[in-house]
């Protein structure tokens, strides 16, 4: 037979149950939390470090990324400005302890910034599992531009005044830009500088000159022989200024302005020749080519410093054409004349940048008719500082503009697109309206113009030039 429910006995049961019930559940709780507790601080251990690492990666993304737009161009300087914007991003739960960081330039390939981090995150349960340090990496890939750089640098007399002290000083701020600017590294961005010292003219040196002017003619040629002189020859007698003839001046390689359609353009010599220089060397006083010679583009520090170190303060001041042949470094169409690590990118390569840094301390005088300087240089009153009146031909310039004109005019045409190149200008201790003209109007905008008045200004004013290169360099 089946047994009934029977209510009453169920009563009595719980009862008994119930009685008993407070030892029971001592017993089970105090089971119940060793095992339980560990677990639960376990978790918010894990909870801790899950917010930490996310709190790490955000700030080392940061700081990466910081590291890569700054301009650190080694390992040890990464390094440095990366950990210092790391410690300023970085947000830390209480009790945390940034172990480590590491920011390392790799420059195999497109240059990036690795980067890694670690925290010591505190422990509620130390002993439920193992608490390593809370580790993250992350990666940017620097951006980054080709450098092309024009070092055009006056070394006409008045830089000789007190002792070189003009001179000594541009050949200081110069090398400190070098530095500066052309990286150790050059790759993936390479980093060139050209360096175009200007008098009267500028030297170009024997190959460059047969190329950019045309070879000088033998003297047995029916254009020079039996008392004919031309342009070309290997001397040249002209009319001075009075009229009367002049002493025969020797060929240079020195180059003068060239003229026509072309005057203030970067067409290649192909298309249009600059022009002879037959300084005065046998003039009174003597206003002869230059020594130093113009070097193209160039990532070799050593013959960079070589030919900065040869500068010497000579001649009267011919900066249009110095002006020139800075731009003729940095431009593709003489690619036929610089070659190799030489030759110039074409305008609007990707991820390069082309500038000009042009270096003066003052009167632009000297401008050319035929290979010498002509009758009247600046000014209705004559070519003061460039020679005496017996060493200037008897034509006026043959462009029909005085030098600071002539520059201004390749300025414009420099900076203008495509060509786009970007200009800085610095004018030491600028005594003349003209001058100072010239050099804001070169200039890319006012930003650009620096106007030193003495050779400690003048360095820092190429450390900031430097600075702002290295920016360029360095973004997008």
């Amino acid at each position: 037979m089946r047994n009934r429910f029977d209510p009453v006995s169920l009563f009595r049961a719980i009862r008994r149950f119930a009685a008993n019930k407070a030892g029971v559940s001592a017993v089970t709780f105090a089971i119940s939390f060793s095992v339980l507790a560990p677990m639960t601080m376990g978790v918010f251990d894990i909870y801790q470090m899950n917010g930490q690492r996310g709190k790490l990666q955000d700030a080392l993304d940061a700081a990466a990324l910081y590291a890569a737009r700054s301009t650190a161009t080694t390992t040890k300087d990464i390094d440095i400005v990366g950990d210092k914007a790391l410690a300023a991003n970085l947000k830390l739960i209480p009790g945390a302890t940034l172990q480590s960081s590491n920011f390392v330039l790799d420059t195999t390939g497109d240059a990036k910034v690795v980067a890694t981090a670690s925290v010591r995150v505190p422990a509620l349960a130390p002993d439920a599992f193992t608490h390593n340090p809370v580790t993250v990496n992350t990666t940017v890939t620097r951006a980054g531009n080709n450098l092309e750089v024009a070092l055009v640098l006056d070394n006409s007399s008045s830089m000789g005044a007190n002792n070189n002290a003009s001179l000594n000083a541009l050949k200081s701020a110069a090398g400190q830009l070098v530095d500066l600017v052309v990286s150790d590294t050059q790759s993936p961005y390479y980093s060139k500088v050209s360096i175009i010292p200007y008098g009267n003219g500028v030297n170009v040196g024997t190959a460059y000159a047969d190329i950019a002017r045309g070879p000088i003619l033998s003297a047995n040629d029916a254009l020079c022989k039996n008392g004919l002189n031309s342009l070309g020859c290997p001397n040249y007698t002209y009319k001075n200024k009075s009229g009367q003839n002049a002493p025969t001046e020797p060929s240079s390689t020195c180059v003068s302005e060239r003229t026509g359609p072309e005057a203030y353009t970067d067409a290649s010599p192909a298309t249009a020749k600059v022009g002879y220089n037959y300084a005065a060397v046998n003039g009174s006083p003597v206003n002869p080519c230059i020594a130093a010679k113009m070097a193209p583009l160039s990532s070799d520090k050593t013959a960079i410093h070589t030919s900065i170190n040869n500068l010497t303060a000579c001649c009267s001041t011919g900066g249009h054409i110095g002006v020139a042949w800075g731009w003729y470094t940095l431009s593709p169409n003489w690619n036929g004349v610089f070659t190799g690590n030489a030759a110039p990118a074409a305008y609007g390569a990707p991820h390069t940048i082309k500038a000009l840094v042009l270096m003066t301390d003052g009167e632009y005088n000297s401008v050319y008719c035929k290979g010498v300087i002509a009758k009247i240089g600046t000014n209705s009153s004559g070519a003061s500082g460039s020679g005496s009146d017996n060493d200037h031909s008897d034509c006026l310039a043959t462009n029909g503009k005085d030098a600071y004109g002539q520059a201004k005019a390749l300025c414009a045409a420099m900076k203008a697109s495509p060509n786009n190149v970007v200009i800085y200008t610095v004018g030491l201790n600028l005594a003349n309206a003209a001058a100072s003209d010239l050099v804001s109007s070169c200039a890319t905008d006012a930003k650009h113009v620096y106007l030193p008045a003495d050779g400690t200004a003048m360095t820092a004013a190429f450390n900031q030039i430097a600075a702002d290169l290295q920016r360029l360099r360095l973004s997008q």
